[in-house]
């Protein structure tokens, strides 16, 4: 689940931190207030390509950052049907 996004420097974004909680969440707000950015910079963490233009005006960078709360036993049962094999040590 997701439990955190932290966009910096993203479009219009300067710094801002979002917290989910469990069950449904629901971004609202004006028109042009961001919500479309905080979303598609959801899909820079899965791959997408960012433009330079996309880099706030005056920074050198853009950051995104997404924290996610997984149960364990249900990550190692996903793993094992990807044929992935958990290592506690490794990976907690």
């Amino acid at each position: 689940m997701l439990v955190h996004l932290h966009v910096k420097n993203l479009a219009l974004i300067e710094d801002i931190e979002v917290e989910f909680g469990p069950g449904l969440n629901i971004l609202t707000g004006e028109t042009g207030a961001g919500k479309s950015i905080l979303l598609g910079s959801m899909q820079l963490i899965l791959g997408s390509r960012i433009a330079k233009d996309m880099i706030r005006e005056g920074a050198s960078y853009a950051l995104v950052e997404l924290l996610f709360q997984v149960k364990i036993q249900e990550l190692k049962k996903r793993w094992a049907n990807w044929g992935l094999s958990w290592k506690k040590d490794r990976y907690c």
